[in-house]
């Protein structure tokens, strides 16, 4: 992991070369949560030795776990769906959105309470998206204005689950889904946009029954998950920083391999084909129930966009990297419906425009869109404000940027990507640690 605070970014010579990215980081922290429920041994491999996974691995051991690692190989014996310990002190979630709200499904439904709370960021993420339809099904749940530190009573007697998706978020559905692993009857899930079903799929290799049409999916509660190898794709979230670097430096042609392209995951690939980028899948296959392909870029000539809508959650975690391909197109991009971007590591809308406008870059905001006029980024001094893919959308700007782009505050790169820095160096991109 990066041990800097800051880094400064400048103009580099094309990006050339084939890199490994990291396994993808929502299937690591769901790995090692179900892998633990599961019965039996198994390894998982490519996992996402990130400081937000690590974290899920320390939570998942106060709570009983036999989990080993051994570089980026796990090794879970797993005790069942029952075989879950009261912890002994309060779990730390670290700055772990994903973690916090996946395992408060588990633990609202244990015959023991417990108590998950997260760092500075975290604690002032929404959590009522979660606590409120667990609520509703009869967990009882104590926090601070729907904020972490969140006191979990255990009930072993939830009603079953219906939903029906009020926001468009992944997390919020394998919350509730997690939880009715543990519901005898049967639960069902209504998705108006479907959000990414790595939970599903998951729970599906590791032998749970479940039925899944269109936009929904129901399942019974109280079967057993049978231990199977799981082996992950590299992350498409992380690999989408050198898609865009690629693209928008000129003469770049990066390759990647067995790369993550779950259909709900791959709507950055989509818009930056419909900008004009070039972009080739190939040696598409399945591993541990999720399609992997091999990725292809060049540097192409950007044209702006207007986007709004279904394809927003398909990329929701993309759109800082996605707000810099625009700003390196021939004109003005809009970017409509994306008023979650509010509620991430940091307020990621106001965060963007802060730094574009800060570099060069003529941009406009409402509470839910962003317009973007594409231009030459100038260099400057920009805030990470503490988020990872704030920190490296920004380091990406400054391999095209006039003069050196600094960014403050990029500790945060290794709750996700602990490697980035040596990838983007070990590829040709000038950059420098302080």
């Amino acid at each position: 992991m990066t041990s800097s605070n800051h880094l400064i970014v400048n103009k580099s010579d094309p990006l050339i070369g084939k890199i490994q990215i990291p396994g993808d980081k929502s299937i690591s922290h769901r790995s090692i949560i179900l892998g633990s429920l599961s019965e039996g041994q198994l390894k998982v491999s490519n996992f996402l030795t990130s400081a937000d996974c690590i974290a899920t691995v320390n939570a998942m051991r106060q709570l009983g776990a036999d989990i080993t690692m051994d570089g980026n190989q796990v090794l879970i014996r797993g005790n069942g769906l029952y075989g879950l310990k009261k912890p002994s002190d309060v779990i730390d979630a670290g700055n772990s959105g994903t973690l916090i709200r996946l395992l408060s499904g588990i633990l609202a439904a244990q015959d023991f309470n417990s108590s998950i709370t997260g760092d500075e960021s975290l604690k002032k993420r929404p959590m009522a998206r979660v606590i409120k339809p667990l609520v509703s099904c009869g967990a009882s749940i104590e926090s601070d204005d729907c904020k972490a530190p969140l006191k979990i009573i255990g009930s072993k007697s939830l009603s079953s689950i219906s939903y029906n998706q009020d926001i468009a978020s992944a997390q919020v559905k394998s919350c509730l889904m997690m939880s009715a692993l543990y519901i005898e009857e049967e639960s069902t899930f209504y998705e108006k946009t479907p959000t990414r079903d790595h939970t599903e799929n998951l729970l599906e290799h590791l032998n749970y029954k479940i039925y899944r049409n269109n936009n929904s999916s129901s399942f019974k509660g109280g079967q057993k998950l049978i231990a199977k190898d799981i082996v992950i794709g590299s992350d498409i979230s992380s690999a989408s920083f050198f898609i865009v670097a690629g693209l928008i430096l000129k003469d770049s042609y990066v390759e990647f391999s067995n790369v993550n392209i779950n259909k709900y995951r791959t709507g950055i690939l989509s818009v930056l084909k419909q900008m004009g980028a070039q972009i080739e899948i190939s040696n598409v296959h399945k591993i541990s129930n999720e399609y992997v392909g091999d990725i292809k870029v060049k540097y192409s000539k950007l044209k702006p966009i207007n986007i709004s809508g279904e394809i927003i959650p398909s990329l929701i975690d993309e759109l800082p990297i996605l707000f810099i391909a625009c700003s390196a197109a021939s004109g003005v991009s809009k970017i409509s419906g994306i008023e979650e971007l509010r509620y991430k590591e940091s307020d990621r809308i106001k965060a963007m425009e802060n730094g574009l406008k800060a570099i060069g870059i003529k941009v406009s905001s409402t509470q839910d869109s962003i317009e973007i006029t594409g231009g030459k980024i100038i260099g400057g001094k920009i805030d990470s404000y503490d988020d990872h893919r704030i920190a490296m959308s920004f380091a990406v700007a400054g391999l095209i940027s006039e003069t050196s782009l600094i960014i403050m505050n990029t500790k945060n790169i290794a709750t996700s990507f602990p490697n980035f820095i040596t990838t983007l160096k070990d590829l040709g991109g000038e950059v420098y640690e302080i």
